[in-house]
């Protein structure tokens, strides 16, 4: 790679992370263009250099937001001393990062709402969900394996898990108290149960 293109893909991830930032605390709708290019302390030609349309920022931030997932994920799970322990680090950092931080919870309910209209918004979120549902089938397949884990059926389970997991995303919206730090032992503990612990 040249000292150019490496200039060009960093400011092109300032550009999005700068996208991201906003879209988490004020929605997609409520930010435009002129606001990301100010966030990034950039003019909105420069903006517009890296990308067209307000679409690709949204899909750029979408790709912030699964490296810093897959990143933090590998961090929370690494250390881990069991099969067992590495299943229930990667259910506690979901429970922390994607259900009770509010940032990314409001980024990633409105990632699903740009996604019931656009196809590619959706593809990205579903490949995204694709990888994290397969990491965690990975997870608690070994935990089986290791025979720290009794289910008959980890795929199902897995899968139940994720949709409790969204359903509390979207719960937290009506009911504020279901998605505080408060709760955290207790989800914690709910999603567990759903994969036999």
């Amino acid at each position: 790679m040249t000292e150019t293109t490496t200039a060009t893909a960093a400011r092109s991830d300032e550009l999005a992370l700068a996208a991201f930032r906003l879209f988490s605390t004020r929605g997609i709708v409520g930010v435009n263009m002129d606001a990301i290019a100010a966030e990034a302390g950039v003019t909105k030609g420069s903006l517009y250099w890296h990308y067209s349309s307000k679409k690709e920022v949204v899909l750029a931030a979408c790709a912030v937001y699964y490296r810093r997932w897959r990143d933090n994920m590998a961090s929370a799970t690494e250390g881990a001393s069991s099969r067992l322990a590495a299943v229930e680090a990667a259910v506690a950092y979901s429970v922390r990062d994607c259900l009770l931080d509010d940032e990314n919870r409001v980024f990633t309910t409105e990632i699903v709402a740009q996604a019931l209209y656009d196809t590619d918004v959706r593809a990205s979120w579903a490949g995204f969900l694709d990888e994290a549902e397969r990491y965690f089938l990975g997870l608690v397949h070994r935990a089986v394996g290791a025979g720290e884990i009794e289910l008959d059926d980890v795929d199902g389970a897995v899968e139940l898990m994720f949709s409790a997991m969204e359903g509390i995303k979207q719960t937290a919206l009506f009911r504020p108290l279901s998605g505080t730090s408060e709760s955290e032992t207790r989800i914690r503990r709910q999603l567990m149960s759903l994969l036999g612990r």
